[in-house]
């Protein structure tokens, strides 16, 4: 039984898979599976994985229901105590393992830790730093929080009670997976630091399907608020999630200049979001009516007043920071 198990779900990833599985193959510490999960790639990534023969990586290439799917079937045919994945176009730093391993073995209270992602382009580029929030129950059930994947490692037990991810999501089925972890007790700990890149490219998901994410979260909350197990002192953040998913589908149609379907929102926005978005509301509404572009250059100035950009016009995705 080895100590950490380090899954990649995988689908027509040609063009990066390669740096990813060499992070991994390539890390310090040794004592590890590696299992890639491959959904019927059609574009060469098969070829790729048949070039390695390392004893650590194991692969399996068939058609599957979707990321989610692939990692459930990851974790069924895997054992380490210790789980981690890293996406197909993602990369791990060095000695990431190593610390995962470690931080475990030395907090055995801890039953997830995550931590900051470097972000790349599709050449391997640097475009700055996520960094992940300090996620508390109250935060959790709000949708609004920052937790990036990308080096982030659990422990088995907490899947062996949770069971897997829910594959009817597509797009926020990890960070659903988190909110039911600690709200289920166990321990989620932010750990500071980067130890993992996080590419961003046209194909991603988090660049181009962005309303779908905010669908699925939608979807998650509905599920979640309808629960009657959730505490009374959760269950009255109802408007908070509502807000917050009020402002990410405005500022997806502002982006979009559909400004129809952008008014409303930013209306409800304007008469009950926090005081940084009701300030950003009120000017994407003088854009939407005038058919001006005030709000890019407010977001910009917010930015440099506060070294900030969440209230700028770019949406920020459930737990993605994306």
């Amino acid at each position: 039984m080895p100590p950490i198990t380090i899954l990649t779900p995988s689908y027509n990833q040609a063009q990066y898979i390669r740096a990813t599985i060499d992070s991994v193959l390539s890390q310090d510490y040794a004592d590890f599976e590696y299992l890639v999960i491959d959904g019927g790639s059609t574009d060469g990534t098969v070829d790729i994985l048949k070039s390695y023969s390392d004893p650590r990586m194991t692969w399996v290439s068939e058609r599957d229901k979707g990321q989610a799917d692939a990692l459930n079937k990851g974790l069924r045919l895997t054992s380490g105590a210790v789980l981690t994945w890293i996406n197909s176009d993602d990369t791990l730093l060095p000695g990431a393992v190593r610390f995962m391993v470690d931080y475990f073995a030395q907090h055995p209270q801890v039953d997830m830790l995550y931590g900051d992602a470097n972000l790349i382009d599709s050449a391997g580029a640097s475009l700055g730093l996520s960094a992940s929030d300090v996620l508390t129950r109250e935060v959790a059930v709000t949708g609004d929080f920052t937790l990036m994947q990308q080096g982030s490692a659990w422990r088995r037990r907490a899947s062996e009670t949770l069971g897997g991810f829910r594959d009817d999501l597509h797009y926020v089925f990890d960070a659903e997976y988190w909110v039911r972890m600690l709200l289920a007790g166990f321990r989620v700990e932010y750990v500071p630091g980067v130890r993992a890149e996080f590419r961003m490219h046209d194909a991603s998901k988090t660049i181009s399907q962005r309303r779908r994410f905010v669908d699925d979260w939608r979807q998650v909350i509905d599920r979640l608020y309808a629960d009657p197990a959730l505490p009374e002192a959760l269950r009255r953040l109802r408007p908070a999630a509502q807000e917050f998913l009020d402002w990410q589908y405005a500022k997806i149609d502002y982006a979009a200049r559909d400004y129809a379907a952008a008014r409303p929102a930013l209306q409800r926005v304007l008469r009950a979001g926090r005081p940084t978005r009701r300030v950003m509301a009120a000017v994407m509404l003088t854009d939407v009516y005038l058919g001006t572009s005030f709000a890019p250059l407010a977001a910009a100035a917010f930015r440099r007043l506060t070294g900030r950009n969440i209230e700028g016009v770019t949406p920020t995705l459930p737990g993605t920071g994306g």
